[in-house]
């Protein structure tokens, strides 16, 4: 599913007045659910110990492991590269990650990257070993990988100090060039999510989290 996800933070509070106040901070967190990709490696130099063959064009988190519990038990490193000189295969994804059971991770490593439809060759590039495969990247449902954009702002009376007066109101949006944008939904202090379909006011005295999320028409 593509997500576009946010939150942002309300405290209301009270004074010695009888007016509560509202002070807001906005943290933005845009993230697209992403597919996690796997490989693994051992003692041998012929081949990973297991591989993915296809995967979805979009976001995507690359794990590769070496290490003890993938059944490498001489400490033999290996790197998962992918190969970018080669016009017969996707360029566009630079990664190279070489794990040893030994390393600071214990040999078990990850990068973010994103997938474009089309055949990614990947190999060792140790010398002496002969480990090679290629990924095949479909193009998502809708041909749309791409989160939409969310963003919040909050309207009420402020005081001297930029603080809500009495109660703060949310407002939400959502945009997306793709298939378009299906629903926004927000979660007010971690309970659960809403469709939103008007503005939100929060004046109860206190701290409050309000969180929100748009998915496409996409899925």
């Amino acid at each position: 599913m593509v997500l576009a996800v946010g939150g942002l933070l309300l405290t209301v509070f009270a004074l010695a007045a009888p007016a509560a106040y509202a002070a807001w901070s906005r943290a933005d967190d845009t993230t697209a659910a992403t597919q996690v990709l796997t490989w693994t490696a051992g003692d041998g130099y012929m081949g990973y110990t297991s591989a993915p063959t296809t995967a979805v064009a979009g976001p995507a988190t690359i794990v590769f492991e070496n290490s003890a519990a993938t059944g490498n038990t001489t400490g033999m490193p290996h790197t998962l590269t992918f190969d970018t000189s080669n016009s017969d295969y996707n360029t566009d994804v630079s990664l190279n990650i070489q794990a040893s059971p030994s390393d600071s991770s214990g040999g078990r490593h990850t990068a973010e990257v994103t997938l474009t439809p089309g055949v990614y060759r990947y190999y060792c590039a140790m010398p002496g070993h002969i480990m090679s495969g290629e990924l095949t990247v479909t193009a998502a449902p809708g041909g749309d990988t791409t989160a939409p954009d969310t963003s919040a702002s909050v309207s009420g009376t402020k005081d001297a100090s930029g603080n809500y007066v009495d109660s703060a109101t949310v407002t939400l949006s959502a945009s997306d060039s793709g298939s378009g944008v299906d629903k926004i939904e927000y979660a007010l202090d971690g309970g659960a999510y809403a469709t939103y379909t008007d503005p939100v006011k929060v004046s109860s005295v206190g701290q409050h989290t309000l969180t929100y999320r748009a998915s496409d028409k996409a899925g």
